[in-house]
């Protein structure tokens, strides 16, 4: 229970800095260039935010919405050219939110879904952005409000949302609405999900209540229907999970019941189990993991037991070992991280301490 009140205190003590607002929102944006290993900067967002989302285009350029910015929700997007490194205002949303998903449909155009916005903790709407248009147009509602959610494009080109609530729904774009929702066996807040080369998604950890989930449980949308599957070695949320080149699944970090995690698990689909691997070299929540051209896993900066990180290391599936990297221009939590076409990862905002 000391533990569990050292967390409550790390917890604690993040909410006084941004009480105090001695946390700040952030608008520089870097890239990893993988062919060199090396971090460099590139144009700044002309607002500062985190828990915004960043969504590939077909066109190559990456589209930033909404999130927080100096505890304000923000209806504001932009869009980052590669070619340019600069950034363009795109038209706002028709609500500010944050903590939402923006997920790429087959049409070229990004489904935004749900999250909190001013004086509500979480909504229900859905948006459509369409990129060769510069135009919001608004669709169907979820059938209950949803934030800090999951939505994943499914190979029948549907989105698939889970998270913050005991069911999951569909949405349809052909018919721009949303399918009745199917029962999941936990009603989880902050879960992971992942597509898996079957075309089921694995969904994992997250909180329920005050109860840390290392519980796990697979849709199957050719039978709509949820099961569940052997469990994580540990509870986590605030983590990450991506799909790797062998069909495998790479769960990294996370928050646990007592401590900042640097544990990792793999899940194996075939088997429906999960083993421990090497631990990331630093304890990371809050984070980002991608998956490089290389197949290897860039995991990058997060909030651990020393505050705000500014390190970033690659996690190689063909010898199970991390190695870090060289650090980020600055630290960073609530980040997003992008593969553009070039194979380079675009890092955009967060929140960090200080100027």
């Amino acid at each position: 229970t000391t533990h569990h009140a050292h967390v409550a205190t790390l917890f604690n003590l993040r909410k006084i800095i941004a009480d105090d607002k001695l946390k700040n929102d952030i608008a520089s944006s870097e890239i990893y260039d993988t062919s060199v290993s090396q971090w460099n900067t590139t144009g700044s967002m002309t607002v500062p935010r985190e828990y915004h989302t960043a969504t590939l285009l077909n066109t190559g350029k990456v589209l930033v919405t909404g999130g927080m910015s100096n505890d304000a929700y923000q209806a504001n997007c932009e869009i980052y050219d590669p070619s340019t490194g600069l950034w363009n205002a795109a038209k706002n949303m028709g609500i500010p939110r944050a903590f939402h998903t923006a997920t790429l449909l087959n049409s070229g155009k990004v489904l935004v879904i749900g999250g909190s916005t001013f004086g509500t903790s979480a909504v229900t709407s859905s948006e459509i952005y369409d990129p060769s248009r510069d135009t919001w147009s608004p669709t169907a509602n979820m059938s209950i409000p949803r934030s800090s959610h999951t939505a994943t494009l499914l190979n029948s080109g549907k989105v698939l949302v889970t998270g913050d609530a005991a069911s999951s729904e569909i949405y349809d774009p052909s018919t721009g609405q949303w399918d009745s929702p199917v029962i999941m066996a936990i009603a989880r807040s902050n879960p992971t999900a992942t597509q898996l080369q079957s075309g089921k998604v694995l969904v994992t950890g997250g909180v329920e209540s005050a109860n840390y989930l290392a519980s796990s449980e697979i849709y199957d949308p050719s039978i709509d229907q949820w099961d569940t599957t052997t469990s994580m070695a540990i509870a986590r949320r605030f983590h990450t999970a991506i799909l790797l080149r062998s069909g495998k699944v790479l769960v990294t970090g996370g928050v646990g019941y007592s401590d900042f995690l640097a544990s990792c698990e793999i899940y194996d689909p075939t088997t429906g189990r999960w083993k421990n691997v090497t631990s990331m070299t630093a304890e990371r929540s809050s984070h980002t993991t991608t998956l490089l051209k290389s197949g290897k896993i860039l995991a990058t900066a997060g909030y651990g037991y020393t505050g705000y990180l500014d390190s970033s290391e690659i996690y190689d599936p063909s010898t199970g070992n991390w190695s870090p990297t060289e650090n980020l221009s600055t630290t960073r939590a609530s980040h997003t991280a992008t593969m553009l076409n070039s194979g380079k990862v675009l890092v955009t905002g967060g929140e960090r301490l200080g100027s």
